[in-house]
């Protein structure tokens, strides 16, 4: 019972509070337990919260917690032995991601909350500045996850290689770059609908191989169970042009593929804007209309994904606009808006420089490609994945690939990456976009629910793309080939990994 799958891009902590990319969330998923989780339908559910109540006034989120659940048996604590979570450990978990000490990237998912009120052991109320119909999805993050006080005092700045939680698993070892080992938690609180102590799995056994290649291979020869996503080394081994199962692995994988709240697209520095020729609105609009989404998908992605032509919020989460005009490709629209932002200066211009890592290359080659044509200088800069997140975070890309992965089943979160007051590091917008109106935006849907709220949001992504901030790519599928002999691995439109349920058949 030891399921096995590959982290290509590494981790570098497990603590909950730095848990900001999909390689960490889904390990710390397995770590460490949060209030409450979504499901595949996006429902939230109670985890460490038995129930919960929203004030009339929607300022007071109150939680009653269950009381079976406990961290896991640690060093940190008398004896060794874990002890029951309380609502004291909630709000020093919460109050820590959100403290400027803690210097948590996660920091903004508490910007709604006022200060938090613990009752008594199994009961608190989070007290917020404003109602705010986001916070019960942003507590579903893996940012919330819930560690002990006696971890962060006994380990102090080495943390990051100790969680301690009280998830469905806790970390038996860890050897950076190459492997890590996670064991069942015995005394995980949660059972299955016949009284089975959850999680099935004895051990989850996770691979870092850098080379997906390689990750696949090792899938094929039977050391993997489970491969996530498509990568250009592999994708024509895998899929046929229309994006099915090749033949000859029928018989081994089972081939899912999911609506995904994912969107791909280029983002420009707006506070760099290096070329200069960037800061051009029409310019902006050119590369837009310079790209065949349609041909992007089918050639470079087997059909995998929509074309991200109508704005930043992607397929299936409220608030995308589906009769929205879209990025059609246009080259000769094209040229005449690069002519109109250049005029006769193509020859003596700088070149455009696009960030990416070594997984997208051919994604930025394409773009490099077709802005070739229109007779623009761009160079592709392929940068090692640590270094690549690091430079975006400081703000010393330019021009770069980047892709958003929905936090919570709301278009606030989404939005919010276009926030002046949550620029990079401290909050989403690497991008420093800078743009009152769309501040406006964003402080006018905090006060508005339902439909009229959507349509605030609707509006705001309607300025992003009249104005060209970013270069949407793809509304994104999710792709997952599990080993036949598995089951219990359920989708979610946010590719959240779920392993409490999975288990292993007979062949």
């Amino acid at each position: 019972m030891v399921f096995r799958y590959n982290e290509a891009s590494g981790v570098q902590s497990l603590d909950p509070a730095f848990s900001r990319n999909q390689a960490s969330n889904w390990i710390n998923a397995q770590l460490y337990s949060t209030l409450v989780r979504s499901d595949s339908s996006l429902v939230l559910h109670g985890d460490l919260a038995k129930d919960w109540a929203i004030s009339d006034d929607g300022l007071q989120l109150q939680f009653s917690l269950r009381q079976d659940a406990r961290f896991h048996n640690d060093t940190c604590f008398a004896g060794g032995q874990g002890r029951a979570v309380t609502a004291y450990d909630v709000a020093f978990s919460l109050n820590r991601l959100m403290a400027p000490a803690t210097g948590s990237s996660g920091a903004w998912v508490m910007a709604p909350v006022a200060h938090i009120q613990v009752l008594d052991l199994d009961s608190l109320i989070l007290h917020l500045n404003r109602p705010d119909p986001t916070m019960m999805g942003r507590l579903s993050m893996p940012y919330c996850g819930i560690l002990p006080k006696e971890a962060v005092d006994y380990y102090g700045l080495t943390l990051s290689e100790h969680p301690v939680g009280s998830g469905p698993f806790y970390l038996k070892a860890w050897r950076r770059g190459d492997k890590m080992v996670l064991r069942r938690h015995a005394q995980y609180h949660e059972i299955d609908e016949q009284g089975h102590s959850l999680p099935y799995l004895e051990s989850v056994a996770i691979r870092f191989i850098p080379d997906r290649q390689a990750a696949f291979l090792e899938c094929v020869k039977g050391n993997l169970d489970f491969i996530s996503g498509l990568d250009p080394s592999y994708k024509d081994q895998l899929l046929d042009a229309d994006g099915q199962l090749q033949e000859q692995w029928s018989d081994r994988f089972t081939l899912r593929k999911a609506a995904f709240l994912n969107t791909e697209y280029l983002a420009i520095n707006m506070a760099m804007l290096s070329p200069s020729y960037l800061g051009d609105q029409r310019l902006r609009q050119a590369l837009n209309l310079s790209l065949d989404r349609h041909r992007m998908i089918r050639y470079l992605k087997n059909g995998l994904g929509q074309p991200g032509n109508k704005g930043f919020i992607p397929i299936g989460m409220p608030g995308h606009r589906t009769t929205a005009q879209s990025w059609s490709h246009d080259i000769d629209s094209a040229k005449v808006l690069l002519e109109a932002a250049l005029g006769n200066r193509l020859d003596t211009l700088a070149p455009i420089l696009l960030s990416t890592t070594a997984s997208y290359r051919d994604l930025c080659e394409y773009v490099q490609s077709a802005w070739t044509q229109l007779g623009l200088t761009v160079k592709v800069e392929v940068l090692p994945s640590a270094t690549f997140r690091e430079a975006k975070a400081e703000g010393r890309l330019a021009m770069y690939r980047a892709s958003w992965i929905a936090d919570y089943a709301d278009p606030q979160n989404y939005m919010m990456l276009f926030d002046s007051r949550q620029w990079a590091p401290k909050g989403p917008n690497a991008a420093h976009v800078n743009d009152p109106l769309l501040d406006a935006y964003l402080d006018q849907a905090a006060r508005m629910q339902g439909q009229e709220r959507l349509a605030v949001f609707e509006a705001m992504d309607a300025r992003i793309q009249s104005q060209a901030l970013i270069i949407p790519l793809i509304y994104d599928e999710s792709l997952r080939l599990l080993d036949k002999s598995w089951i219990g691995l359920p989708p979610h439109p946010m590719n959240a990994l779920d392993l409490r349920r999975v288990r292993q058949v007979s062949p």
